[in-house]
């Protein structure tokens, strides 16, 4: 059984790793080493960075790459960084990887989208907006790291990254779901870095469980209306997600990969 979360609720549950005894650097290694498990890797990679654990995790991604020989540039557009994001942007510099502050994906064949995280609400800056605006112009793939830069993690709704691929970490966030629904992400995985779930969730499973019935959350105004483009007319919000998701993931846009056993750092 896979499972759908808020935002809150996965603040919480990887508050409670930490103190549980599971190192924040850990979990942004394995996070980083599941976006690299979960792609396939080819050209030049672009890894755009913003200045929280969202850019720490491509700082990750960058060290795997290089260490795996596919060349990349780290595209800095701010010059904060969390604790553990530093710590990883080191170790790039370290490695001699390739750091800029200048905008051009001309040369780029993937472009790894770590701006703004989950916890991004109300409206963007416009060097942020202008610096969606040509991501989403580039010719380029565009792997989106935990969520789509600009997206509201509980709505989806926003102004954001239009991305290939979108890799949430540890689990999939509701807002994230509807914002495939939107069409704003083509493919969309999940990958599982062992932080136990700390809160309510609905379940995607066989069986349309209490949890299902109860889960609460507050859909956006079209909702009705994205679900009946897919002719999911019938149940609760929280009903029609499950049976959506489920179609998704028999057709293969929404998979799941879980990264287990991974007690140290390696990069």
């Amino acid at each position: 059984m896979e499972k759908i979360i808020s935002v809150s609720v996965m603040r919480s549950s990887d508050a409670a790793a930490i103190q549980n005894g599971t190192p924040s650097k850990l979990l942004m290694y394995r996070a980083g080493l599941g976006i690299f498990q979960c792609c396939r890797w080819n050209g030049h990679v672009t890894i755009v960075a913003g200045s929280g654990n969202n850019a720490g995790d491509g700082y990750v991604l960058a060290l795997l790459l290089r260490k795996a020989g596919v060349p990349c540039t780290i595209l800095l557009t701010s010059e904060k960084f969390s604790a553990d994001g530093a710590y990883y942007f080191e170790k790039c510099l370290a490695q001699q990887i390739p750091v800029t502050k200048v905008v051009d994906f001309s040369s780029t064949d993937i472009i790894v989208d770590c701006l703004l995280g989950t916890g991004f609400q109300g409206k963007l800056r416009p060097p942020i907006q202008q610096l969606i605006e040509q991501i989403n112009a580039a010719s380029a793939k565009v792997i989106s790291v935990d969520i789509n830069s600009g997206m509201h993690g509980d709505t989806g709704e926003g102004f954001c990254v239009q991305s290939d691929i979108t890799v949430s970490i540890g689990y999939l966030k509701l807002g994230l779901l509807l914002g495939f629904v939107r069409g704003n992400i083509k493919t969309l995985y999940n990958c599982d870095i062992e932080i136990p779930c700390k809160g309510p969730y609905l379940p995607i499973s066989n069986e349309i469980s209490a949890n299902t019935l109860s889960f609460d959350f507050d859909v956006p105004i079209d909702f009705d209306k994205l679900m009946n483009h897919f002719r999911i007319q019938s149940g609760t919000p929280a009903q029609r997600l499950q049976q959506f998701a489920k179609y998704e993931i028999q057709k293969g846009n929404l998979q799941f990969f879980h990264i287990q056993g991974i007690t140290k750092i390696e990069v």
